[in-house]
């Protein structure tokens, strides 16, 4: 009887109008190490990278992850993704790794140093270069001696320069001849912190901005266009700079707590983590609406995004003192109220793995936005195989439960499904 009713009240198209924001929410994946850095090919694709050459990947928007051999032991501290096939990652003792295969394997192409590569910048698949140095540890990136890398055909052949004498800890590339750095030293009692400006390929370099503070540096050094870009000033309330103008002038334009590092979405919207004084966190904002995006609380290593309200990011246990997880921001619906529709006609239901939803002629289902939501109201599925104005829902690789399938239109009218697993 149960049964029929559920049945029964899809068929009649009992739907409902539903609410839901953006928010963050851990993941039941633990990883096995910890954590530096994550990034997003796309919104199923992710890959994250930390301690003892732990590499990690997704290709189901977080809902399953699977650990890579990396070949290497030593620690990895940044990835990145120049297209949907090929990637760098880099870390301690000279080490980069390259994917052709979106992450499915991967190959040391690294240098022999004892200098740690903390930061990398390519324009594609085969012009990048990359920066590090000796630092005293990965939370305090200053040193008294840098190296930066350069190729110009993807990693077969490197062009070393050893001889800087504080740690590159940030490297960003505008186009082959014009690229920006954050250097940092600590020879004495101060910290000496460098933004670098360079028009000749790296041959030689302009500083453009610099500080001597008793314990701070410039880091995460980025640009969403030639005219546009950013960087972070550790340490308390020094924070985040802009600059509109080719990286002539810089202005503050954000001061919150200890500013770590900063992960720019597009040229409204940004997040930055924080440690220290007090807590820890990672906080987002549109300072055009001059909103706030969703934060969350703890301490965070690195945030990819694929737009401001889709992303990933990785907690680490060396900050704080925390736990490392993996978190993804998502839209969750977080109510539902009943109302009568005859758009969506979803057999059988209840279902054990696969169910089909149907629209009414007349209702083109290609300008529609559908989803399924699990019962904490994450976002779970987005892409369906679509044939014939049917949709196939499967569930095949979720537990027993109720979900909710959530459908809006091109006129933003928004239906909900209760679904049922067994």
């Amino acid at each position: 009887m149960k049964k029929s009713f559920f049945i029964f009240l899809c068929l009649l198209g009992i739907s409902a109008s539903s609410f839901s924001q953006w928010q963050w929410s851990q993941l039941s994946f633990a990883p096995a190490q910890g954590l530096y850095a994550v990034h997003c090919v796309n919104y199923d694709t992710v890959i994250a990278v930390g301690e003892n050459g732990y590499i990690i990947r997704t290709t189901n928007s977080g809902v399953q992850w699977t650990s890579i051999p990396s070949n290497t032991s030593n620690a990895l501290y940044k990835v990145s993704f120049v297209n949907i096939m090929i990637g760098y990652a880099v870390g301690a003792n000279g080490t980069i790794l390259k994917t052709t295969d979106n992450g499915q394997s991967w190959s040391n192409i690294g240098i022999s140093t004892n200098m740690s590569l903390l930061s990398m910048s390519f324009l594609n698949k085969d012009t990048g270069w990359v920066a590090g140095g000796i630092i005293a540890d990965i939370v305090a990136p200053y040193g008294n001696k840098g190296i930066l890398l350069k190729t110009t055909n993807g990693g077969a052949n490197w062009i070393v320069d050893s001889t800087y004498n504080k740690a590159v800890i940030s490297v960003f590339l505008i186009d082959s001849d014009t690229g920006y750095t954050c250097t940092n030293s600590k020879p004495g009692t101060k910290f000496f912190s460098f933004l670098n400006k360079t028009k000749d390929a790296g041959n030689s370099f302009s500083v453009i901005k610099q500080d001597s503070v008793p314990g701070g540096y410039f880091t995460d050094v980025q640009f969403i266009n030639p005219k546009t870009g950013y960087f972070v000033h550790f340490p308390v309330d020094s924070g985040i700079y802009k600059t509109t103008d080719y990286g002539n002038t810089w202005n503050n334009i954000l001061s919150d707590r200890t500013i770590r590092n900063l992960f720019v979405i597009d040229s409204c919207s940004f997040y930055y983590s924080y440690a220290e004084m007090p807590g820890c966190g990672l906080r987002g904002k549109d300072i055009c609406s001059g909103s706030n995006l969703a934060g969350i609380n703890g301490s965070w290593v690195s945030a990819s995004f694929v737009n401001k309200n889709k992303g990933f990011s990785v907690r680490q246990h060396l900050f704080c003192g925390n736990t490392d997880y993996t978190y993804k921001l998502d839209t969750m619906l977080v109510g539902i109220a009943e109302e009568k529709s005859t758009q969506i006609e979803l057999f059988p239901n209840p279902f054990n793995n696969k169910t089909t939803l149907n629209l009414i002629p007349g209702v083109d289902i290609s300008n529609m936005s559908i989803a399924v939501y699990n019962s904490t109201g994450q976002e779970i599925i987005n892409t369906f195989i679509i044939k014939n104005n049917r949709l196939i829902v499967d569930l095949s690789n979720y537990p027993n439960g109720v979900y909710n399938l959530m459908a809006i239109d091109k006129n933003n009218h928004t239906q909900t499904i209760k679904l049922m697993k067994y």
